[in-house]
């Protein structure tokens, strides 16, 4: 059976576990849609399949308003062709090009700038910063239909400088304007309420169990079916608590956050804390083999919110193979907001500022100290992965990557479970977490 076949049958089914992999465009209609789109499906001979919705796009094609491609889940970034290639994604879909530029990217990938937009024309059809603008009004297009925040705040958010910047390019990219996408103006409210999508099934009940083995009072908070947690970005500070609805395959998130900037940065820490983008299927498929049939495979990586402080997790001593009581060492470290009893974990900005005032004792400010400034030195979640000059011991470094960055394939924690880990390749991170919580049912 080939692919086009695969799509059909998926496209025909609305099923979800097809959705972000995948996109159908209509040639008689000019929209693209997600494989779920509720609307009656179009004849065959009208329909057309690309692999990304800046594929469609580039051909002309509008997104749908009614299943909206903006609120697929995303295509995890190692089904790329090339590694330069999927790395430069994965930069991109974390912001880096919001303040930086294309040859300070293609140096961070050690390219140079004209094999770098070789690279992305071959792969899809665009340059590097083709791509990052698409994507980023598709970010401003969600945060239209499901907030209630200004236009104008929304243009920031989504890393524009200016708005008359933004309404163009929104106008250019989409055939329509900001203000007709949102339709009428809606309350303006404090907290923001934003839908995360996944490919099902999620396990709900193995991620609670494992999150609630180290949870940190004050800073993290775990009901029946919902999770949260304060957060620092940088100086900036918010916290979020997510929600999930099941039979709708996604996260309702609702989010304070002192300034709408970093609003792309929050959601894309709270993606990969909760590993929405990974594909469940190919994961248990893969796995299964490998793991007695009275074990579960976990098809989800329990985050949490990033590298730097899975990294000073780790040195309080925080693994995979203990039960936690870590959060009483990390006490000294949290930042108390008493007025509404709740704390922070610092970040590595703050951390590294204020170390001085904490009453530890110097070798311990030391290790912390050279974990921040390590941790400062690199923009994104996936510089992280397969470093070697990182001030941790290698079982502390691979835990940091495992939960922090979301690495699927942590070699060496694999490799203390099980002889066979290297057959689980590229998700040797879920084998280990497999392995490890294996009394999880």
């Amino acid at each position: 059976m080939d692919t086009t076949t695969h799509f059909q049958q998926a496209r025909l089914s609305r099923d979800a576990r097809f959705d972000g992999l995948f996109y159908t465009a209509v040639v008689s209609t000019g929209i693209y849609c997600r494989p779920v789109c509720p609307a009656p499906p179009p004849k065959e001979e009208n329909v057309r399949y690309y692999s990304t919705a800046y594929e469609a796009a580039s051909q002309g094609f509008r997104p749908c308003l009614r299943c909206r491609p903006d609120s697929a889940p995303g295509s995890p970034a190692w089904l790329g062709k090339r590694t330069t290639f999927q790395r430069g994604l994965r930069l991109i879909d974390e912001g880096y090009l919001q303040d930086n530029s294309i040859p300070m990217l293609a140096e961070k990938l050690g390219v140079s700038d004209r094999y770098l937009r070789k690279l992305f024309t071959e792969s899809l059809g665009c340059s590097p910063k083709q791509y990052a603008l698409y994507q980023q009004i598709l970010f401003a297009k969600k945060l239209l239909h499901e907030t209630t925040i200004s236009i104008a705040d929304i243009a920031f958010a989504s890393g524009f400088n200016s708005i008359r910047r933004f309404n163009d390019c929104f106008q250019q990219q989409l055939a329509l304007s900001p203000t007709q996408v949102r339709g009428k103006q809606s309350t303006q409210s404090d907290s923001l309420i934003v839908t995360l999508s996944f490919r099902p099934p999620y396990q709900w009940q193995q991620f609670h169990s494992a999150i609630s083995k180290n949870l940190i009072p004050n800073v993290e908070w775990l009901s029946e079916n919902a999770y949260g947690r304060t957060f620092m970005l940088g100086t900036q500070c918010g916290q979020f608590t997510a929600t999930l609805e099941p039979e709708k395959n996604r996260f309702v998130v609702e989010l304070t956050l002192s300034d709408p900037k970093f609003l792309y940065a929050a959601l894309n820490h709270i993606r990969r804390l909760l590993d929405l983008d990974t594909n469940p299927d190919a994961i248990s498929l893969a796995l299964l083999p490998l793991i007695p049939s009275n074990q579960p495979v976990i098809t989800r990586i329990p985050g949490v919110w990033n590298t730097f402080e899975a990294g000073i997790r780790a040195i309080y001593g925080e693994s995979l193979s203990n039960n936690g009581e870590t959060h009483s060492s990390l006490e000294p470290l949290l930042i108390k907001d008493s007025q509404q009893d709740i704390a922070y974990f610092p970040s590595a900005e703050w951390l590294a500022k204020n170390l001085e005032s904490y009453p530890l004792p110097v070798t311990e400010k030391q290790r912390l100290s050279s974990w921040a400034k390590y941790c400062l030195s690199k923009h994104a979640a996936s510089d992280f992965i397969d470093e070697q000059d990182h001030p941790l011991t290698e079982e502390q470094y691979d835990y940091a990557c495992l939960r922090g960055a979301g690495s699927p394939d942590v070699s060496a924690l694999a490799s203390t479970a099980s002889p066979l880990a290297d057959n689980a390749q590229p998700w040797r991170s879920y084998f280990a977490l497999s392995t490890h919580y294996k009394e999880i049912s």
